[in-house]
């Protein structure tokens, strides 16, 4: 039968587009001998409508896998259905989409017209017989079954379960109707675990305390920086000149071993996790699951501390629901792409220079409001993938290999991004407000992605294989105004470590909220990041490993590397650690689920009357 085999052919090209390391035929026979025991349904009775019903239903699985590719090659796992909420995001990802959508994906969907034609041309009507309409249902549920009953029993069930398309489908459907009440079943957090959490919150007398005390703070989240164009240096040429004599300036820390924390949101997840230190959530955007959830963060923080807290982006409001979510963060005031007076778009939207020379101003009126000192972030766009610019911002002298792909592409838009952060901070110095201001600047996310076939080219680059640890790896730097403290700092950390490190510099004690990151300049015990996009949750980057869970979710399947020798490593000992890690994730989860902020913060109230 002519859907069979297609099917067939399908799923295992499937299998190669999302990466199934173990058992791929497997995996693909399970999607097929479901697909035939829905076809012998179809074809039960012999009717005329019978192969209508078999193209619908063709074109549906079709679609579904062609979507889940698509998905996969951007966010390296399954969508859930909750991601059906986020449609109205794609038609601003529109450059990013058709980056995305190659040949290698649209040979799931391309044959489709051709079938519909070629079945009404011929009048095809396939020769159903007895055998076909009334053993083959249970031939095929009884293999079935077998499958399942023999990884069920050698506990590798999990094979199919975050693999097979429609076991995936299925299971996610189940754990969304569901997933509130086991997730409250499965995690409670004892009086321990709050007070471990608290007390990463609270200011310890340390390295570098209260330096930044009652100065203006400027944090700048720079879309794509990745920490590989750091120092690069390209044919002669710095990818990064000015963020490179920023690190090196007398004030500033760098902090080399520094890394993404993303959920379903990208972006928006790295300023949630950065300001809250908090887990992202792996169910949909956190900005639109925890819209009404009560937060401490940082700009609450630094407001109960007399600071004016605004947040600055050139795109539009409704985006990743910033208009919204900005207010339950803290952030009084939302300059957005409403606010900017622009001519040019590049990719995304109002290009980085017409957007920081206009936030100049705004700062210049947010320093005037009052004597109180002011929280400004500030989240760029230029440099956001595909990279694509107009020729006239292509300054550098590119090699004939890296022309015309996305890592040529993306050394043009990060050295314009640069030149513009280099113009900014040289107009906060015009304007009065460098030296009373604490800048702190970081990357979102990667750019290069490690997965794809840009790795190759990254390899080459960088001299060594490009692994998912340089991949994650994102830049931060923070400068103290008038401090002679510059210095590289190498201890592992993420942009969950980002608010008890900087409320430390700040000098302001967090007695209200909770934390699950640490303050990276005076960390007393081994930090870990712990990511779940582009690894599966139970990963772990430490100081000298990187471990990664298998994406069958089977720990024996997973594989570690020494992050120095890059020599592969026993990964029995490091079962404790991925199981740590989880258990954290799952507290973080447990504390928005329970919006659990809320009481503390009540209860806390209650104590100060």
């Amino acid at each position: 039968m002519i859907f069979t085999i297609l099917l067939g052919l399908k799923f295992i090209w499937f299998t190669y587009l999302i990466n199934v390391e173990k058992n791929r035929l497997l995996v693909a026979l399970v999607s097929l001998l479901i697909s035939i025991f829905i076809l012998s349904l179809i074809y039960r009775k012999d009717g005329k409508t019978s192969n209508r019903k078999a193209l619908i239903f063709y074109t549906i699985i079709s679609a579904i896998v062609f979507v889940d590719a698509a998905y996969y090659t951007h966010f390296s796992s399954l969508p859930s259905i909750l991601a059906v909420k986020q449609v109205g995001q794609l038609a601003a990802a529109g450059d990013s989409l058709r980056v995305l959508i190659g040949p290698r994906l649209l040979v799931l969907i391309l044959d489709i017209p051709l079938l519909i034609y070629y079945i009404g041309k011929t009048c095809y009507r396939p020769a159903v017989t007895f055998f076909v309409r009334r053993i083959v249902p249970y031939i095929v549920g009884v293999l079935f079954l077998g499958i399942v009953l023999t990884l069920y029993f050698t506990d590798k069930l999990s094979l199919i379960g975050s693999q097979e398309v429609y076991s995936y489908h299925v299971t996610d459907i189940v754990e969304t109707i569901f997933r509130d009440d086991d997730i409250i079943e499965e995690v409670f957090l004892t009086t321990d675990d709050i007070e471990d959490l608290r007390s990463r919150a609270r200011l310890k007398e340390g390295r570098l305390t209260g330096l930044g005390k009652d100065k203006n703070l400027i944090v700048i989240q720079v879309e794509a920086l990745q920490n590989f164009v750091i120092n690069l240096e390209y044919e002669g040429q710095e990818i990064t000149p000015n963020l490179n004599r920023f690190i090196n300036n007398s004030s500033s820390l760098y902090y080399d071993n520094y890394f993404q924390m993303l959920g379903k949101g990208n972006t928006s997840d790295a300023e949630f996790v950065t300001q809250n230190s908090l887990y992202p959530s792996m169910e949909e955007p956190t900005y639109f699951q925890y819209e009404d959830n009560t937060f401490y963060g940082l700009p609450w923080l630094l407001r109960d501390y007399g600071y004016t807290a605004w947040a600055f982006h050139g795109f539009e409001k409704e985006y990743w629901n910033r208009e919204k979510a900005y207010q339950g963060q803290g952030f009084q005031r939302f300059v957005n792409q409403e606010d900017f007076e622009f001519e040019e778009v590049i990719g995304f939207g109002i290009r980085d220079g017409d957007f920081l020379d206009q936030t100049i101003d705004y700062l210049k009126e947010l320093d005037s409001l009052d004597d109180n000192p002011f929280y400004a972030f500030v989240v760029t766009l230029t440099s956001h993938t595909p990279f694509i610019m107009p020729e006239e911002y292509h300054i550098l002298d590119i090699r004939e290999e890296h022309k015309d792909n996305m890592l040529g592409d993306y050394l043009q838009a990060i050295h314009y991004v640069d030149r513009e952060l280099g113009r900014f901070i040289t107009n906060l110095m015009a304007e009065g407000l460098y030296e009373d201001t604490v800048i702190a600047i970081y990357g979102d996310h990667y750019a290069i992605s490690a997965l794809k076939e840009e790795a190759p080219l990254m390899e080459d680059l960088i001299g060594e294989p490009y692994d998912l640890d340089y991949m994650m790896n994102v830049p931060l730097i923070i400068h103290i105004p008038g401090e002679d403290i510059q210095e590289t700092i190498s201890i592992v950390g993420s942009q969950l470590d980002f608010y008890p490190t900087i409320a430390n510099i700040m000098g302001c004690d967090n007695k209200k909220g909770l934390v699950f990151g640490r303050d990276l300049n005076n960390c007393p015990v081994p930090n870990y990041v712990a990511p779940q996009t582009y690894m599966v949750k139970g990963s772990f980057i430490s100081n000298d490993t990187l471990f990664e869970m298998s994406r069958d979710e089977i720990f024996e399947h997973s594989r570690a590397i020494n992050r120095r020798s890059r020599a592969s490593l026993d990964i029995e000992g490091l079962r404790l650690i991925s199981e740590n890690m989880c258990r954290e994730i799952d507290k973080s989860n447990y504390i928005l689920k329970m919006d659990l902020l809320k009481d503390l913060l009540d209860e806390a109230d209650k104590k100060e009357k």
